[in-house]
Protein backbone atom coordinates (compact mmCIF):
# COMPACT_ATOMS: atom_id res chain seq x y z
CA UNK A 1 0.00 0.00 0.00
CA UNK A 2 1.55 3.23 -0.84
CA UNK A 3 0.83 6.29 1.16
CA UNK A 4 -0.67 9.69 -0.14
CA UNK A 5 1.72 12.85 -0.35
CA UNK A 6 -0.02 13.84 2.48
CA UNK A 7 1.47 11.71 4.64
CA UNK A 8 4.88 12.24 3.66
CA UNK A 9 7.14 13.76 6.75
CA UNK A 10 10.72 15.32 5.85
CA UNK A 11 12.48 15.09 9.05
CA UNK A 12 16.39 13.55 9.90
CA UNK A 13 16.61 14.07 5.80
CA UNK A 14 14.33 11.45 4.98
CA UNK A 15 10.83 10.84 4.90
CA UNK A 16 7.98 8.60 6.18
CA UNK A 17 4.59 7.63 6.38
CA UNK A 18 1.92 6.70 8.93
CA UNK A 19 -1.18 4.20 8.78
CA UNK A 20 -3.81 3.87 11.06
CA UNK A 21 -6.74 1.78 12.88
CA UNK A 22 -9.60 1.72 15.09
CA UNK A 23 -9.32 0.74 18.64
CA UNK A 24 -11.07 0.30 21.28
CA UNK A 25 -9.42 0.42 24.67
CA UNK A 26 -9.39 -0.68 27.94
CA UNK A 27 -10.75 1.49 31.13
CA UNK A 28 -7.74 4.11 31.99
CA UNK A 29 -6.33 4.36 35.43
CA UNK A 30 -6.54 7.90 36.69
CA UNK A 31 -2.59 7.98 38.34
CA UNK A 32 0.53 8.90 36.01
CA UNK A 33 2.59 5.95 37.40
CA UNK A 34 6.60 5.57 35.18
CA UNK A 35 6.32 4.13 31.77
CA UNK A 36 8.63 0.78 32.14
CA UNK A 37 10.33 0.76 28.68
CA UNK A 38 12.20 -2.45 27.57
CA UNK A 39 15.01 -2.21 25.11
CA UNK A 40 16.13 -5.12 23.61
CA UNK A 41 19.52 -5.84 21.55
CA UNK A 42 18.56 -8.37 18.58
CA UNK A 43 20.97 -10.82 16.97
CA UNK A 44 19.94 -11.86 13.37
CA UNK A 45 21.61 -15.76 11.98
CA UNK A 46 23.77 -13.62 9.56
CA UNK A 47 24.20 -10.08 11.41
CA UNK A 48 24.93 -9.24 15.10
CA UNK A 49 26.22 -6.64 17.03
CA UNK A 50 29.80 -6.29 17.06
CA UNK A 51 30.49 -4.35 20.41
CA UNK A 52 27.54 -5.33 22.37
CA UNK A 53 29.13 -3.14 25.53
CA UNK A 54 29.63 -0.30 23.59
CA UNK A 55 26.15 -0.68 21.84
CA UNK A 56 24.05 -1.49 24.98
CA UNK A 57 25.72 1.79 26.90
CA UNK A 58 24.72 3.69 23.79
CA UNK A 59 21.51 2.54 24.02
CA UNK A 60 21.15 2.99 27.67
CA UNK A 61 22.08 6.75 26.92
CA UNK A 62 19.87 7.26 24.15
CA UNK A 63 16.54 6.32 26.09
CA UNK A 64 17.51 7.35 29.52
CA UNK A 65 20.31 9.53 30.18
CA UNK A 66 19.65 12.50 31.75
CA UNK A 67 20.20 14.67 28.99
CA UNK A 68 19.75 14.47 24.77
CA UNK A 69 17.63 11.04 25.87
CA UNK A 70 14.11 10.02 25.54
CA UNK A 71 13.61 10.53 28.71
CA UNK A 72 14.40 13.93 29.21
CA UNK A 73 12.67 14.87 25.90
CA UNK A 74 9.85 13.23 27.55
CA UNK A 75 10.13 14.84 30.72
CA UNK A 76 10.65 18.58 29.62
CA UNK A 77 7.44 18.81 27.10
CA UNK A 78 5.23 16.85 30.09
CA UNK A 79 6.87 18.98 33.07
CA UNK A 80 6.91 15.70 34.48
CA UNK A 81 3.71 14.01 33.43
CA UNK A 82 5.21 11.31 31.39
CA UNK A 83 8.32 9.79 33.09
CA UNK A 84 10.24 6.29 31.90
CA UNK A 85 11.44 3.55 33.70
CA UNK A 86 14.20 0.63 32.51
CA UNK A 87 13.28 -2.30 32.23
CA UNK A 88 15.09 -5.33 32.74
CA UNK A 89 18.76 -6.13 31.96
CA UNK A 90 22.10 -3.65 32.69
CA UNK A 91 20.92 0.24 32.37
CA UNK A 92 17.53 -1.29 31.24
CA UNK A 93 18.66 -2.94 27.89
CA UNK A 94 18.64 -6.37 27.38
CA UNK A 95 20.32 -8.71 25.23
CA UNK A 96 21.85 -9.59 23.19
CA UNK A 97 19.05 -11.82 22.12
CA UNK A 98 19.77 -14.26 19.18
CA UNK A 99 16.71 -14.92 16.74
CA UNK A 100 16.50 -17.62 14.15
CA UNK A 101 16.08 -14.77 11.71
CA UNK A 102 18.55 -13.32 8.76
CA UNK A 103 19.39 -9.73 8.50
CA UNK A 104 16.35 -8.12 7.02
CA UNK A 105 13.36 -5.81 7.82
CA UNK A 106 10.38 -8.33 8.56
CA UNK A 107 9.08 -6.47 11.61
CA UNK A 108 6.80 -9.44 12.29
CA UNK A 109 9.47 -11.91 12.28
CA UNK A 110 11.59 -9.91 14.81
CA UNK A 111 9.21 -9.08 16.90
CA UNK A 112 7.18 -12.97 17.37
CA UNK A 113 11.37 -14.34 17.63
CA UNK A 114 12.28 -11.88 20.22
CA UNK A 115 9.11 -12.19 21.85
CA UNK A 116 9.76 -16.11 22.26
CA UNK A 117 13.28 -15.76 23.24
CA UNK A 118 11.98 -13.18 26.02
CA UNK A 119 9.41 -15.72 27.51
CA UNK A 120 11.42 -18.40 27.45
CA UNK A 121 13.55 -15.66 30.06
CA UNK A 122 10.15 -15.40 32.37
CA UNK A 123 10.31 -11.61 30.27
CA UNK A 124 6.44 -10.48 28.81
CA UNK A 125 3.88 -8.10 28.69
CA UNK A 126 3.58 -7.88 31.94
CA UNK A 127 6.54 -6.58 32.81
CA UNK A 128 7.15 -3.90 30.13
CA UNK A 129 4.57 -1.17 28.86
CA UNK A 130 6.71 -0.31 25.91
CA UNK A 131 9.08 -2.94 23.80
CA UNK A 132 12.34 -1.05 21.76
CA UNK A 133 13.51 -3.59 19.35
CA UNK A 134 16.85 -2.38 18.43
CA UNK A 135 18.94 -4.20 15.55
CA UNK A 136 22.22 -4.11 13.49
CA UNK A 137 20.83 -2.06 10.10
CA UNK A 138 23.68 -2.08 7.73
CA UNK A 139 23.10 -5.68 6.82
CA UNK A 140 19.38 -5.67 7.16
CA UNK A 141 18.54 -2.22 4.58
CA UNK A 142 15.42 -1.69 6.12
CA UNK A 143 14.59 1.30 3.89
CA UNK A 144 12.99 3.22 7.00
CA UNK A 145 15.27 4.78 10.15
CA UNK A 146 12.52 3.94 12.91
CA UNK A 147 8.85 2.00 13.14
CA UNK A 148 6.24 2.44 15.38
CA UNK A 149 2.68 1.14 16.22
CA UNK A 150 0.42 4.19 16.45
CA UNK A 151 -1.52 3.94 19.41
CA UNK A 152 0.75 0.32 20.25
CA UNK A 153 4.17 0.16 22.85
CA UNK A 154 6.41 -1.51 20.06
CA UNK A 155 8.98 0.34 18.21
CA UNK A 156 11.72 -0.80 16.37
CA UNK A 157 15.10 0.91 15.50
CA UNK A 158 17.88 -0.46 12.65
CA UNK A 159 21.17 0.87 14.17
CA UNK A 160 24.70 0.47 13.90
CA UNK A 161 26.21 -2.86 15.01
CA UNK A 162 29.29 -1.72 16.64
CA UNK A 163 27.45 1.61 18.80
CA UNK A 164 26.22 4.98 18.31
CA UNK A 165 22.68 4.69 19.67
CA UNK A 166 19.49 5.83 18.55
CA UNK A 167 18.94 9.01 16.59
CA UNK A 168 16.93 11.42 19.15
CA UNK A 169 14.34 12.87 16.47
CA UNK A 170 13.68 9.26 15.31
CA UNK A 171 13.28 8.13 18.78
CA UNK A 172 11.16 10.88 20.16
CA UNK A 173 9.23 10.73 16.53
CA UNK A 174 8.64 6.81 16.86
CA UNK A 175 7.32 7.11 20.34
CA UNK A 176 5.10 10.06 19.65
CA UNK A 177 3.34 7.16 17.18
CA UNK A 178 2.91 4.44 20.57
CA UNK A 179 1.35 8.29 22.18
CA UNK A 180 -1.26 8.08 19.22
CA UNK A 181 0.10 10.99 16.92
CA UNK A 182 -0.09 10.46 13.38
CA UNK A 183 2.23 12.52 11.37
CA UNK A 184 1.51 16.13 11.78
CA UNK A 185 0.31 18.59 8.80
CA UNK A 186 -0.38 21.99 7.90
CA UNK A 187 -3.25 22.90 5.78
CA UNK A 188 -2.79 26.32 3.45
CA UNK A 189 -5.58 29.31 4.45
CA UNK A 190 -4.80 31.97 1.64
CA UNK A 191 -7.55 34.04 3.00
CA UNK A 192 -8.22 35.22 6.64
CA UNK A 193 -11.41 32.28 6.76
CA UNK A 194 -11.51 28.52 7.96
CA UNK A 195 -13.64 28.19 5.08
CA UNK A 196 -10.85 29.09 2.33
CA UNK A 197 -8.17 26.41 3.94
CA UNK A 198 -7.43 23.85 1.55
CA UNK A 199 -5.16 20.33 2.26
CA UNK A 200 -1.49 21.39 1.16
CA UNK A 201 0.36 18.21 -0.35
CA UNK A 202 3.07 16.86 1.28
CA UNK A 203 3.30 19.75 3.88
CA UNK A 204 3.92 19.42 7.57
CA UNK A 205 3.58 21.47 10.93
CA UNK A 206 7.39 21.86 11.47
CA UNK A 207 6.13 22.69 14.73
CA UNK A 208 6.34 18.97 16.67
CA UNK A 209 9.00 16.27 15.72
CA UNK A 210 5.75 14.62 14.58
CA UNK A 211 5.46 17.37 11.76
CA UNK A 212 8.66 17.50 10.23
CA UNK A 213 10.16 19.50 13.48
CA UNK A 214 13.01 17.69 14.81
CA UNK A 215 13.86 17.20 18.60
CA UNK A 216 14.69 20.65 18.85
CA UNK A 217 10.77 21.26 18.94
CA UNK A 218 8.18 20.42 22.01
CA UNK A 219 4.87 18.86 20.84
CA UNK A 220 1.87 20.77 19.89
CA UNK A 221 -0.43 22.00 22.18
CA UNK A 222 -3.17 19.62 20.44
CA UNK A 223 -1.02 16.58 21.19
CA UNK A 224 -0.68 17.26 24.49
CA UNK A 225 -4.45 17.70 24.93
CA UNK A 226 -4.88 14.55 23.16
CA UNK A 227 -2.46 13.00 25.80
CA UNK A 228 -3.73 15.35 28.68
CA UNK A 229 -0.71 16.49 29.57
CA UNK A 230 -2.44 20.03 30.15
CA UNK A 231 -4.52 20.55 32.50
CA UNK A 232 -7.88 22.98 32.38
CA UNK A 233 -6.45 25.83 33.58
CA UNK A 234 -3.60 25.42 31.28
CA UNK A 235 -5.82 24.36 28.36
CA UNK A 236 -9.10 26.73 28.46
CA UNK A 237 -12.53 25.77 26.47
CA UNK A 238 -13.73 29.20 25.35
CA UNK A 239 -17.30 29.05 26.14
CA UNK A 240 -17.74 33.46 25.74
CA UNK A 241 -16.25 36.46 23.69
CA UNK A 242 -13.20 36.91 26.28
CA UNK A 243 -9.44 38.46 25.87
CA UNK A 244 -6.99 36.24 27.01
CA UNK A 245 -3.39 36.23 28.44
CA UNK A 246 -1.46 33.43 26.55
CA UNK A 247 1.52 32.40 28.29
CA UNK A 248 4.50 30.41 26.14
CA UNK A 249 3.12 26.57 25.96
CA UNK A 250 6.69 25.35 27.71
CA UNK A 251 6.21 28.46 30.25
CA UNK A 252 5.21 28.15 33.67
CA UNK A 253 2.24 25.38 34.48
CA UNK A 254 -0.74 26.50 36.33
CA UNK A 255 -0.89 29.32 33.19
CA UNK A 256 -2.92 29.67 30.24
CA UNK A 257 -1.15 27.88 27.75
CA UNK A 258 -3.73 27.15 24.68
CA UNK A 259 -7.18 28.15 24.04
CA UNK A 260 -9.71 25.42 22.90
CA UNK A 261 -12.32 27.10 20.86
CA UNK A 262 -16.04 26.21 19.29
CA UNK A 263 -16.25 25.93 15.30
CA UNK A 264 -19.15 24.00 14.61
CA UNK A 265 -18.40 20.51 14.83
CA UNK A 266 -14.94 20.98 14.57
CA UNK A 267 -12.46 23.29 17.32
CA UNK A 268 -9.52 25.43 16.68
CA UNK A 269 -6.66 25.24 19.50
CA UNK A 270 -4.07 28.56 19.88
CA UNK A 271 -1.14 28.36 20.97
CA UNK A 272 2.24 30.92 21.51
CA UNK A 273 5.58 29.29 20.96
CA UNK A 274 9.24 30.97 22.25
CA UNK A 275 12.32 29.63 23.62
CA UNK A 276 12.18 27.53 26.33
CA UNK A 277 14.77 25.23 27.76
CA UNK A 278 16.04 23.44 25.13
CA UNK A 279 12.80 23.60 23.28
CA UNK A 280 11.56 25.52 20.68
CA UNK A 281 14.97 27.64 20.11
CA UNK A 282 13.70 28.29 16.16
CA UNK A 283 9.59 29.12 17.44
CA UNK A 284 8.71 32.42 18.57
CA UNK A 285 4.22 33.38 18.10
CA UNK A 286 1.05 32.37 17.90
CA UNK A 287 -0.02 29.68 16.02
CA UNK A 288 -3.15 28.03 14.99
CA UNK A 289 -4.86 24.38 14.37
CA UNK A 290 -7.82 23.24 13.29
CA UNK A 291 -9.22 20.29 15.26
CA UNK A 292 -11.36 17.85 12.79
CA UNK A 293 -14.39 16.68 14.95
CA UNK A 294 -13.06 17.28 18.08
CA UNK A 295 -10.13 14.74 17.33
CA UNK A 296 -7.08 16.51 19.19
CA UNK A 297 -4.57 13.71 17.03
CA UNK A 298 -5.71 14.65 13.93
CA UNK A 299 -4.48 18.51 14.47
CA UNK A 300 -4.03 20.43 11.20
CA UNK A 301 -1.96 23.90 11.57
CA UNK A 302 -3.36 26.37 10.08
CA UNK A 303 -0.40 28.34 7.68
CA UNK A 304 -1.61 32.00 6.38
CA UNK A 305 1.66 32.64 4.58
CA UNK A 306 1.61 28.96 2.23
CA UNK A 307 4.30 31.21 -0.21
CA UNK A 308 6.69 31.53 2.52
CA UNK A 309 10.00 28.91 3.20
CA UNK A 310 9.31 27.40 6.54
CA UNK A 311 12.29 25.42 6.65
CA UNK A 312 14.71 25.65 9.80
CA UNK A 313 18.23 25.64 7.69
CA UNK A 314 17.28 28.16 4.86
CA UNK A 315 13.88 30.00 5.40
CA UNK A 316 11.86 31.74 7.66
CA UNK A 317 10.55 28.94 10.25
CA UNK A 318 7.85 30.50 12.18
CA UNK A 319 7.01 32.79 8.97
CA UNK A 320 4.04 31.04 9.21
CA UNK A 321 2.87 32.31 13.00
CA UNK A 322 -0.32 34.70 13.38
CA UNK A 323 0.92 38.05 13.32
CA UNK A 324 -0.13 40.69 15.87
CA UNK A 325 -3.18 42.42 13.85
CA UNK A 326 -4.31 39.61 12.17
CA UNK A 327 -7.85 37.46 12.40
CA UNK A 328 -8.57 34.63 11.74
CA UNK A 329 -12.61 33.59 11.36
CA UNK A 330 -14.53 30.98 10.93
CA UNK A 331 -17.64 33.18 9.35
CA UNK A 332 -19.80 30.16 9.17
CA UNK A 333 -19.92 30.02 12.78
CA UNK A 334 -19.62 33.29 13.82
CA UNK A 335 -15.92 32.95 15.28
CA UNK A 336 -13.38 35.31 15.48
CA UNK A 337 -9.68 35.15 16.78
CA UNK A 338 -7.79 38.19 16.62
CA UNK A 339 -3.85 38.19 17.67
CA UNK A 340 -3.34 42.01 19.14
CA UNK A 341 0.10 40.85 20.98
CA UNK A 342 2.53 38.46 20.68
CA UNK A 343 5.91 39.45 21.72
CA UNK A 344 7.59 39.18 24.67
CA UNK A 345 6.86 36.16 27.42
CA UNK A 346 3.04 36.23 26.68
CA UNK A 347 0.70 37.12 23.52
CA UNK A 348 -2.57 38.64 23.60
CA UNK A 349 -5.45 36.75 21.83
CA UNK A 350 -9.07 38.16 21.41
CA UNK A 351 -11.68 35.42 20.99
CA UNK A 352 -14.87 36.24 19.72
CA UNK A 353 -18.26 33.89 19.85
CA UNK A 354 -21.46 34.21 18.04
CA UNK A 355 -20.66 37.62 16.64
CA UNK A 356 -20.40 39.14 19.84
CA UNK A 357 -16.71 41.54 20.30
CA UNK A 358 -14.26 40.54 22.60
CA UNK A 359 -13.38 42.78 25.53
CA UNK A 360 -10.25 44.74 25.57
CA UNK A 361 -8.97 44.29 28.65
CA UNK A 362 -6.90 40.63 29.11
CA UNK A 363 -8.17 37.92 31.12
CA UNK A 364 -10.37 35.36 32.51
CA UNK A 365 -13.16 35.76 34.73
CA UNK A 366 -14.06 32.72 37.03
CA UNK A 367 -17.30 31.82 34.85
CA UNK A 368 -15.12 31.45 31.71
CA UNK A 369 -12.43 28.85 33.09
CA UNK A 370 -12.52 25.93 31.34
CA UNK A 371 -14.52 22.88 30.47
CA UNK A 372 -12.96 19.42 32.01
CA UNK A 373 -10.98 18.46 28.63
CA UNK A 374 -13.06 15.01 27.53
CA UNK A 375 -10.05 13.40 25.63
CA UNK A 376 -8.20 11.27 28.23
CA UNK A 377 -5.44 9.47 28.21
CA UNK A 378 -5.61 5.71 26.42
CA UNK A 379 -3.79 2.97 27.20
CA UNK A 380 -1.19 1.25 25.02
CA UNK A 381 -1.70 -2.56 23.72
CA UNK A 382 0.43 -5.47 23.44
CA UNK A 383 -1.74 -7.76 21.29
CA UNK A 384 -5.20 -8.29 20.37
CA UNK A 385 -7.25 -11.40 19.11
CA UNK A 386 -8.82 -10.48 15.86
CA UNK A 387 -10.19 -13.72 15.50
CA UNK A 388 -9.21 -14.55 12.03
CA UNK A 389 -5.07 -14.93 12.57
CA UNK A 390 -4.50 -12.66 9.77
CA UNK A 391 -1.92 -10.02 9.36
CA UNK A 392 -2.73 -6.04 9.51
CA UNK A 393 0.16 -3.85 9.04
CA UNK A 394 -2.28 -0.65 8.97
CA UNK A 395 -0.99 0.60 12.45
CA UNK A 396 2.75 1.13 11.87
CA UNK A 397 4.06 4.14 11.19
CA UNK A 398 7.68 4.58 9.69
CA UNK A 399 10.73 7.00 9.65
CA UNK A 400 12.56 7.54 6.71
CA UNK A 401 10.36 4.77 4.74
CA UNK A 402 11.13 3.75 1.13
CA UNK A 403 7.17 4.63 0.06
CA UNK A 404 7.13 1.09 -0.98
CA UNK A 405 7.64 -0.54 2.33
CA UNK A 406 4.74 -1.58 4.12
CA UNK A 407 5.67 -4.21 6.46
CA UNK A 408 2.40 -6.65 8.56
CA UNK A 409 2.80 -7.09 11.96
CA UNK A 410 1.43 -10.37 14.05
CA UNK A 411 2.32 -12.08 17.23
CA UNK A 412 0.90 -15.68 17.24
CA UNK A 413 -2.14 -14.91 15.36
CA UNK A 414 -2.65 -11.61 17.16
CA UNK A 415 -2.60 -8.91 15.32
CA UNK A 416 -0.87 -5.96 17.64
CA UNK A 417 -2.70 -2.81 18.72
CA UNK A 418 -2.56 0.01 16.36
CA UNK A 419 -4.40 3.45 16.93
CA UNK A 420 -5.59 4.97 19.72
CA UNK A 421 -4.25 7.35 22.81
CA UNK A 422 -1.57 7.41 24.54
CA UNK A 423 0.00 4.91 26.88
CA UNK A 424 -0.89 2.75 29.47
CA UNK A 425 0.07 4.86 33.36
CA UNK A 426 0.68 1.90 34.91
CA UNK A 427 4.31 0.56 34.32
CA UNK A 428 3.45 -3.32 34.94
CA UNK A 429 -0.83 -3.38 33.99
CA UNK A 430 -1.49 -5.82 31.14
CA UNK A 431 -3.10 -4.30 27.92
CA UNK A 432 -5.86 -6.96 26.14
CA UNK A 433 -8.17 -4.49 24.50
CA UNK A 434 -10.02 -5.49 20.97
CA UNK A 435 -10.13 -3.57 17.88
CA UNK A 436 -10.99 -3.22 14.36
CA UNK A 437 -9.25 -2.04 11.60
CA UNK A 438 -9.42 0.28 9.24
CA UNK A 439 -6.70 1.52 6.69
CA UNK A 440 -6.17 5.26 6.10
Amino acid sequence: MRPSQRALLISAACTSFALTAALQTTAVAADEDARSVQVVMVNFTDSSFTDPAKSRSDLEQSYFGETDSLTSYYNEITKGAATFESGAGEGGVYGPVDIPVAAGCDTNKIYNETLKEMEKQGLGWDDFAHLSLAFPGDKAGCGFGGLGSVGGGITWLPVGGDGGGVDQTVLVHEFGHNFGYPHQPRISCPGTDLADCQESEGANSRKTPMGGGTRSVGLTAPELLHSSWLSDKEAVKVKKSATYTLNSLYGARDEIRALDIPVGEDRLVVEYRQASGTLDKHLQGVHAYRIPGGNYAGAEMIDMTPEADHSFDSGEPDADALAAGVTLTGKAHKVAVEVVNSEGASATVAVSLNGVPAPAAAGVASEQQAEPQSEKTKPAGSGMEDGSGAADDSGLAETGADSGVSTPLVAGGAALVVLGGAFVVKSRRKRVPSATHRAR
